[in-house]
């Protein structure tokens, strides 16, 4: 499983090879004489790559087991808002967690004290959420998610710190982060007066910079690696991000059960991918170790089962 990991990280780090590889063999073809040929190099390279991915998503569980997971989390949802049954949907949120974590350590043994803290901080904020009515459940809430996207930027920035881009890739980051800090500010700022605690008030603005902050590191990190291991990551920061825009519009704006369906389905899905990706890493983690050691002992800072 870790080989068949690390042979997909080397062939999705060269996808931005191939690209080039196609233009420039468009540019030396005739567009209508050989064009059956650039459709059939493209699909060879697609192929390739998508069957670089799916060994991935095997390495944790068949693809029969996460297309069920996937259905059940967006059915539950759906019926839950759709009939006016939000119990269903505070119960599948709460189960999600726990479902992967046995998935998890079914196939793997250790996992990285960061990591189950993160896990365990995101379910406590789900928990502390579930509670309507609250208003120090819904600080230990905030507070909860606050922390657990703390620690994830943290884990980034472990990653960032080696990172060199050129120069037109480093304007790039900063222009995409001063746009995303400009329309975060407009946003805060046409609502922050319906905020009537400010201890709340103070949470939800923490929780948009850090989301900011996991954005530019993730989208940073993936132009620098193109990884299998980048790709995943930008998704799992996507998920939560727009989960996040979706609850605060619900909360603040309106009440659609559709934006409230699709907040609780790109969070389940975002800790779905999160779990997939702690997996790849301990599998990673684990061929470095044996490559260096023959006789591996369990490092003081890993949670096992």
């Amino acid at each position: 499983m870790a080989i068949r990991y690390i042979e997909g990280s080397k062939i999705i780090r060269g996808h931005k090879s191939m690209i080039y590889s196609i233009i420039l063999t468009i540019k030396s073809m005739k567009r209508t004489k050989y064009a059956f040929k650039v459709v059939f190099f493209c699909y060879v390279c697609h192929t390739y790559l998508y069957q670089s991915i799916m060994k991935i998503w095997h390495a944790l569980m068949p693809n029969w087991v996460i297309s069920v997971l996937l259905a059940l989390i967006i059915s539950l949802n759906l019926i839950s808002f759709l009939n006016g049954f939000p119990l269903l949907s505070k119960v599948t949120a709460l189960i999600v967690i726990p479902v992967l974590l046995v998935f998890y350590f079914y196939k793997q043994k250790l996992m990285a004290t960061v990591f189950f803290t993160i896990l365990m901080l995101a379910f406590l904020s789900i928990l502390f959420r579930s509670f309507d009515g609250y208003d120090l459940l819904s600080k230990f809430s905030e507070s909860s998610i606050l922390a657990a996207y703390v620690l994830i930027i943290f884990v980034m920035l472990g990653k960032f710190k080696d990172i060199k881009f050129e120069g037109l890739v480093s304007w790039y980051l900063v222009l995409i982060l001063l746009v995303n800090t400009y329309l975060m500010y407009a946003m805060f700022s046409s609502v922050k007066d319906s905020f009537q605690d400010s201890v709340i008030l103070t949470l939800t603005v923490s929780r948009g910079v850090a989301l900011l902050i996991m954005g530019f590191l993730a989208f940073a990190i993936y132009l620098s690696q193109e990884s299998a291991q980048s790709i995943l990551f930008l998704t799992v920061v996507c998920c939560f991000v727009f989960s996040d825009v979706l609850g605060f519009i619900t909360t603040m704006y309106v009440d659609f059960w559709a934006f409230s369906a699709i907040h609780e389905i790109l969070q389940a899905t975002g800790l779905f991918l999160f779990v997939l990706y702690v997996y790849n890493h301990q599998q990673k983690s684990k061929v470095t170790v044996a490559s260096n050691e023959a006789n591996v002992t369990v490092p003081a800072n890993h949670v096992t089962t």
